[in-house]
Formats: structure tokens, sequence, C-alpha cells
């Protein structure tokens, strides 16, 4: 008989938990899910009454982590009144501030940049990574889109590029920061980094269309 739903929903947390820890502690593909229930304290079985399996779990992860903040800019590029450059700055600005004061959100970032290997055996869960990617450029254009609607960004702004250009910084910066979290404090920085992405976007005419 299954569990019900209070305890099923503590019991998918303490999973979700113990994945996180797991994945950060030994890396993705180094971690079984057996480990991943036994420091749950829950059986294998239990594990596949939530989760089909490693890449269920991992996706499960992100879903958690991430989906405010891409839930809230979606709803604010449906909002006509919503200054959608201002939106976005605020994203940008969360995703960083979360990086260091949320446990949490720092650890999946260091696994997804840092402890999540590139090779056969893992390759579910790098093409999972991968559709977070074109997820994430997938928002991004749709953000500047809406943008450009609001007058926000040149007209003839090239948006593929603009998305590209400001990922890449926005990653490289995370990434940067993970590797060596004390060589700069990402909060003092963060802040410089984004203004001057976004001004060029709005200045730069390397981004505009030929």
């Amino acid at each position: 008989m299954r569990k019900i739903k209070p305890e099923a929903l503590k019991t998918r947390e303490y999973l979700m938990l113990s994945a996180l820890d797991t994945f950060y502690q030994k890396g993705v593909s180094r971690s079984s899910l057996n480990e991943i229930a036994h420091n749950a304290g829950v059986t294998r079985g239990a594990l596949y009454w939530h989760f089909k399996n490693k890449e269920d779990l991992f996706d499960a992860l992100f879903q958690h982590i991430f989906s405010d903040i891409n839930r809230e800019l979606e709803q604010d590029i449906q909002n006509d009144s919503v200054d959608i450059w201002a939106a976005l700055h605020t994203a940008l600005l969360n995703v960083c501030e979360r990086i260091e004061h949320n446990e949490m959100h720092r650890k999946f970032c260091n696994i997804l940049h840092l402890k999540c290997e590139h090779t056969e055996q893992n390759q579910a869960i790098v093409n999972l990574m991968k559709s977070y990617q074109n997820m994430w450029r997938t928002q991004l254009s749709n953000t500047l889109n809406a943008c450009l609607k609001q007058k926000s960004l040149p007209e003839n702004l090239n948006v593929e590029l603009a998305v590209i250009y400001l990922q890449s910084i926005i990653s490289g910066l995370i990434n940067q920061w993970l590797f060596s979290p004390n060589s700069f404090k990402i909060n003092e920085i963060a802040p410089a980094i984004i203004n001057i992405s976004l001004n060029n976007l709005k200045e730069s005419t390397l981004l505009l269309r030929k």
C-alpha cells in the first residue's frame, strides 16, 4: 500500500537532498541509486516509487531548484505591463545571489559545472544538461525579443548573437567562482559584470545585425 501523500512528499524531498549531497561529493557518474536511497534512509524500492532512474532524479532536482526563477521570468514576459528589461536584470542578479547564499542552489550549480562527467556512462545526464542549456537559450531569446517589443533594446539587435554573448558571460562568471570561490566575492562582482553585459546589449554596435 502506497504511503499517504504528506509522507510520500517528505520521502521524495529526502531523496532529492540525498542525491544532491551524493552527486556533490562523488560526482554524478560515480553516484549509485543504492547510495542515494541508503543516505536518505529508504529502500531502493522506495526510490523507484518516486523516480524512474538517475536521470529522472537529476531532472527533478533541476526543476525543484530552478523552476521558480524560470516561472517568474516567463510570467513577466507574458505580462505587457511589466518592464521586461528590469525583470531580466533582477533574474540574473538572483541567480548569482542564490549561488552564494543558498546551499542547495550552490551545490547543484557546482554539480552542473564541475561534477557532471562527460562520459559514455553518463550520456543521459549530459543530454539533460544540453536540454537545460537549450531551454535557457530559448528563454533568453524570448526575453530579449520581449525587450525589443518594449523598445528597451536597439531594433536591429542580433538576438541570437546577444543570447550567446549573455549566456557565455553569466556561465563563465559562475564557473570561475565555483572553481575558485575564494578568489573573488561573486556578490560584489556579479552586479558590475551583469550591468556591463546588459549595457553592451544596448550600446555595442558589434551586437547589431549587419
